[in-house]
Order: structure tokens, then sequence, then C-alpha cells
């Protein structure tokens, strides 16, 4: 992990505490600076895993690799990479691998709350399961700047919390900015450098990023290939609201 000024943090791909007997790992929670958001990289294995709930948090996933379901409340939802979870405060929720491909998901609880194992609830009865997944290919591109990014997860699924977006950096440099929010962000694709205005860092595919609200930075894409990465922060609003 490199901290930088203003509290910023990268870290390097397999970075962060894990779970016990599980392959998860939290780089971004209360411990590593965080102030709300905790963000897990989860790797599920073949089957189906225990349910657990959080009594007052909220949780976004998103599919980074593999194929499966998530089961929230009852209802089965199929999930595939680009896929936006929502798992509302309260709701019982569990995921199942059928296949011996790992399924990589990366989290965010708001705010940071440990999860209890419960029994996984019986299937609703419910004809019509509630909106909880969104895929990235059914999201409109948002143009801001020379960049782009789909609002996955928001107000529109019913999150009061937190926005998950996706963004994508073609080869340039931002100019410095701040945000009045709290960041994490994931990379999925890519190579680049996060920049504070001391210190700067590189970062590549399965690096996390933490902005604490009002440090200024940007991220410069050296290469030729776009960065495209995975951002969620709280409270709820524009990806595009910054301040130079």
């Amino acid at each position: 992990m490199k901290l930088l000024a203003g509290g910023a943090r990268v870290f390097g791909a397999g970075e962060g505490a894990g779970a016990a007997g599980a392959r998860f790992r939290t780089p971004i929670c209360r411990q590593s600076g965080a102030q709300q958001l905790a963000q897990t990289v989860r790797e599920y294995g073949r089957g189906r895993a225990s349910a657990q709930v959080h009594s007052a948090a909220e949780e976004v996933l998103y599919v980074a690799s593999g194929r499966g379901a998530c089961h929230i409340a009852g209802f089965k939802y199929p999930i595939e990479p680009g896929s936006g979870v929502y798992i509302p405060a309260g709701a019982a929720w569990s995921v199942e691998n059928p296949s011996d491909q790992p399924l990589l998901l990366v989290s965010v609880c708001c705010p940071e709350e440990p999860a209890q194992e419960v029994d996984e609830p019986a299937p609703s009865l419910d004809a019509v399961p509630p909106r909880r997944v969104v895929h990235e290919r059914d999201c409109e591109a948002i143009p801001a700047g020379d960049r782009q990014f789909k609002l996955l997860v928001d107000k529109d699924l019913g999150c009061r919390q937190v926005t998950q977006f996706v963004g994508f950096i073609p080869p340039s440099k931002a100019p410095f900015h701040s945000h009045t929010y709290e960041e994490a962000i994931y990379i999925l694709e890519g190579t680049g450098i996060a920049h504070t205005e001391a210190e700067s860092a590189e970062f590549g595919p399965g690096t996390s990023i933490y902005l604490p609200p009002g440090t200024r930075h940007c991220l410069e894409n050296p290469g030729t290939a776009a960065v495209k990465l995975l951002g969620v922060f709280y409270p709820s609003g524009s990806p595009a609201a910054r301040y130079d």
C-alpha cells in the first residue's frame, strides 16, 4: 500500500486484510483509513456460499469475471461479467458459482458493518422480483470531458447511500480536481498513474485506490489503450461532480 498526500491510498493487486478460510481481501476499510466505505474483493469457487446479511448497511457488487447467480431475499438473479448488483440493508444474500471457473466480485459496503451469517431464506412466491441487477451494456455512456462513465447502481435502483459506476479513461492526463464525496476505485483494465499534488503511484488491473473527500488528485493514462475502472462513492450523486 502506498499512502499519498491528502490521505489517498493505492493498494496493489492482492493487498488487503483477508478473511479466515476464504479467498476474500479488504483493501479499503476503516483500518486502512477509510471513513464509510469498505471495499472487498471476493473470489468464489464452485458451489453456493453461506447466506449473510447486513442489518443497517447497503452493499453493491460488481462481477469482474465468472458467471453464476446472486440470491437476494429469496430471489435468484443471474450474474455475469459487467453486472452491478444492489443488496439492500436487511436482505439476506448469497452467491452461487456453478462452474470451476472462479467468480470474482468487487463489493463495497456502506457504512462498514460486519455481515452476519444467516439461514438461506425460502424462495419467494412473488411473481415479479424487485430490480436488483443491472448490466453495463444496458447503461448509457455519459461523457465527462474526454472521459466516459456508465452509472450502474444508484438511486434509480433503490440504493440510498452510494453510487456505483464504471469509468473509461483514454490515453490522457486529467487536470487536478477534487470531489466532495469519498470514493473507492478498483482498476479492471489498463495501467496508469494516480497523482496527488505531491506524490504519485502506478496502478494496474486489481489495484484499489481510496480517495477521501476533498483530496486533489488526477488519474493519468500514459498508454495506448483505455483504462477501465469501477468506482463507488458516498454519498450518492454524479461521478461528473468535481472541483478543479
